[in-house]
């Protein structure tokens, strides 16, 4: 019993050790440096558009739209990527401080609240 046993690991290794790497091999593959920082320009895109939304001003507007903190990260979750660089580069143009900051956030989360509203349609 200890014979066939040794002897069906074995084979089990050697048709391991034969097959596994050509499959393992299809489908790696190796990604370009553009790729990869695109990858985390997305992320840190993401993560601004993230922190924003968990600002206390920016989730009190949402609140009074109607929209919780749950939902508003659920929803910056699910936006592409396309979205979510948009947002950013609005977040970016914004002005620190000064009076017209209340009314540069109401359109930014006007466009937010829009952005939403249409992707939920579809």
């Amino acid at each position: 019993m200890k014979a066939f046993f040794r002897r069906s690991i074995c084979r089990l290794l050697v048709f391991s050790s034969i097959v596994l790497p050509y499959s393992a091999h299809t489908q790696a593959a190796l990604i370009g440096t553009e790729q990869a920082v695109a990858r985390v320009q997305a992320q840190a895109e993401r993560d601004k558009v993230r922190g924003f939304v968990t600002r206390a001003d920016v989730q009190a507007q949402l609140a009074a739209f109607g929209l919780g903190a749950a939902a508003a990260a659920e929803r910056v979750n699910a936006l592409t990527d396309d979205e979510v660089q948009q947002l950013a580069g609005r977040i970016d143009s914004l002005p620190a401080g000064a009076v017209s900051t209340a009314a540069a956030l109401l359109v930014v989360l006007l466009l937010l609240l829009l952005i939403f509203i249409f992707n939920s349609k579809r």
